[in-house]
């Protein structure tokens, strides 16, 4: 439709920027919100090993060693979640176009995969996890100690926590709990920068994907399982515990062979599992 300032008409143009999408913010981080060192080598499935173990009860001085037979478990983490994004980008499209068709098509697919597999991941979790005892709503004035209830039940089990994931809500009422205690630096810290960060000793990360309701994901098991986020508040849980495992990942720009043009694909392949549910508590309302 044309553009008229009175009964002139004017120029029109396309600018040669792209708007930029919406993603998710990137949750998972080896090595600080979740574990891949079982990564390496070719293979659709990794075995971890889990040696039997139990608390050794006192006995008097001056006597033999009782040996014990080695046993273990095997916990298999099976590559089967696979993300996959192919642009087409017609020769004649990229010519009538300023913008760069091909990098931002790639950069897009890429965005668009990562996505994909952050939300596995935290569907895996939130799957894997075991549930906490408490299932009270949380509010401004109990957040605080209902994460710290949490952390204690990893505790009592013999393990320690160092995150925290939350969904948006519930790390909104993080927020707000800040400004009614007395913790000068802290709360400056939260007040100037919105990020609540390290805090009673565990890394705090808002999972912006969990607003989207639900994700999707294939377990140890290669069951398709959907899990609901709807009422889910947050995750306490130690990162070791949870496996975010890939075999491969590539993005490539291809010239096509069944039209003029190129093809921007990005794919991934990557197993996810938590190991230990024991180290990691998922705390819903109901």
């Amino acid at each position: 439709m044309s553009i008229t300032y009175n009964s002139l008409h004017v120029d029109e143009r396309y600018s040669d920027k792209l708007e930029a999408n919406l993603y998710y913010a990137s949750v998972l981080v080896p090595g600080v919100t979740c574990d891949d060192s079982q990564s390496g080598g070719p293979a659709g499935g990794v075995y971890v090993h889990k040696i039997a173990a139990e608390t050794v009860e006192p006995g008097r001085p001056g006597r033999d060693f009782t040996d014990e037979e080695l046993e273990d478990d095997l916990l298999l983490i099976r590559l089967n979640n696979n993300f996959q994004r192919s642009r087409k980008i017609y020769g004649v499209q990229a010519a009538a176009v300023d913008a760069d068709l091909r990098d931002e098509s790639l950069a897009a697919a890429q965005h668009e995969v990562q996505s994909g597999w952050q939300a596995s991941g935290i569907a895996c979790l939130v799957k894997e996890a075991t549930a906490s005892v408490d299932t009270t709503a949380p509010t401004v004035e109990t957040a605080k100690n209902q994460v710290i209830d949490v952390r204690t039940e990893i505790v009592k089990d013999g393990g320690t926590a160092d995150v925290v994931l939350c969904a948006p809500a519930f790390y909104a009422l993080i927020l707000k709990a800040a400004g009614s205690e007395f913790l000068p630096v802290t709360n400056e810290a939260m007040a100037a920068t919105g990020n609540v960060g390290t805090f009673l000793g565990m890394t705090w990360v808002e999972a912006g994907v969990m607003a989207q309701g639900s994700a999707k994901y294939f377990d140890h098991t290669d069951t398709l399982q959907t899990v609901d986020f709807t009422n889910v508040d947050f995750v306490v849980y130690n990162h070791a515990a949870l496996s975010a495992v890939t075999n491969f990942e590539t993005a490539r720009l291809v010239d096509s062979e069944g039209f003029v043009g190129s093809r921007a694909q990005v794919e991934m392949n990557a197993g996810f599992r938590v190991r230990e549910p024991k180290l990691c508590r998922v705390h819903t309302h109901a």
